[in-house]
This record gives C-alpha cells, sequence and structure tokens, in this order.
C-alpha cells in the first residue's frame, strides 16, 4: 500500500514478507495504524476480535469494491438505475437517457419554459 491506511477501512492481504501471521487473500477491517513502523492490526472478516498480529502496509491493498462487486451485492432495480448512469460520483444520467426522457414528455418545452419563469434569473 503507498499511503497511510485509515482505521474503518477495509484491506487486503497481498503477500507476507515477515510471517505476521495473516493470510494472503484474507481481508481485515484497520483498527490500528503504527505510522511508527508502517503496520496496521485488523479486525479479520467474520470476526469481531483484533488480530493479535501487526501487517506491514507493504504486504496489504485496499480492498476495491467496482461496479462487478456493487451489481452482485445490490438490488436489481438499484443496480438497474446506477447501470444508466455516468460516472461514480455525482451520478448524471446518461445523456442518451436523459434525451429519451425529455423527448417523451409531450409538453417538455413548455415546462422547461415555465420552471425558467419561476426561477430567480440570478440563480439560472
Amino acid at each position: 500500500m503507498n499511503r497511510e491506511p485509515i482505521p474503518g477501512e477495509c484491506i487486503v492481504v497481498t503477500r507476507n514478507t515477515g510471517d505476521h501471521g495473516g493470510e494472503v487473500g484474507e481481508r481485515y477491517i484497520v483498527s490500528r495504524v503504527d505510522d511508527g513502523d508502517d503496520t496496521i492490526r485488523g479486525i479479520p472478516r467474520g470476526s469481531s476480535t483484533v488480530a493479535d498480529y501487526w501487517i506491514p502496509w507493504c504486504d496489504i491493498e485496499p480492498v476495491e469494491f467496482g461496479w462487478n462487486y456493487a451489481r452482485a451485492h445490490l438490488p436489481d432495480d438499484v443496480a438497474t438505475l446506477l447501470a444508466a448512469c455516468d460516472g461514480v460520483e455525482y451520478l448524471s444520467l446518461n445523456s442518451q437517457i436523459k434525451n429519451a426522457i425529455i423527448e417523451s414528455l409531450p409538453d417538455w418545452r413548455e415546462r422547461v419554459m415555465e420552471v425558467l419563469e419561476s426561477i430567480d434569473p440570478e440563480d439560472r
């Protein structure tokens, strides 16, 4: 790991350079960080007790929660709605979907004009 881990962060052991007790592939929630010797202690997945060994930062990586993970763990309707969006943060509907929705409204031009008239010109 090329940065200091954060307590509460989910990490995975990627190697074992110093026989520290953590198994490669094991996941932990970081419970304590020692920036003096660049090690962490963590709570193993499925446990509520902190492991009694320190793992060097160079032997861990943050767990990445990508699209495949989200799709597998979210309800189908939520995953479908997210798939209609662009980006990961500050989600916005995909332009093609947004345009199709607007075009499907029979009076969309009038509605836009009404909303514009109701908004203070300085806030536009």
